[in-house]
């Protein structure tokens, strides 16, 4: 798994996280397939983890199968997280 953090996403998730780890789950819907990241006291007991810079990243297994090369980063301007990842492509929302 080549998972990364961003300089400045691991330094807010080394503050954020307070003992959690950061759980990455694949979501489909109607606008199409994407990535949940969101905290949580621990693991799920099927969960791929991964360790980046003193950080528990734990990845539901669709996550872990598609997200080879992509970055975690922090976007101030969003306040919050960012998944890049070489393959994304854009969704379109209906409705």
């Amino acid at each position: 798994m080549n998972l990364s953090l961003s300089p400045e996403a691991s330094e807010h998730l080394g503050r954020d996280l307070d003992g959690r780890v950061l759980r990455i789950a694949f979501t489909t819907g109607c606008g199409g397939s994407g990535y949940r990241l969101s905290y949580a006291s621990e693991p799920a007991t099927d969960d791929e983890i991964v360790q980046l810079d003193g950080v528990t990243v734990a990845l539901d297994s669709m996550a872990a199968s598609r997200l080879d090369g992509a970055v975690i980063e922090y976007d101030d301007a969003e306040d919050g997280y960012l998944l890049q990842h070489p393959d994304a492509v854009t969704a379109v929302w209906c409705g």
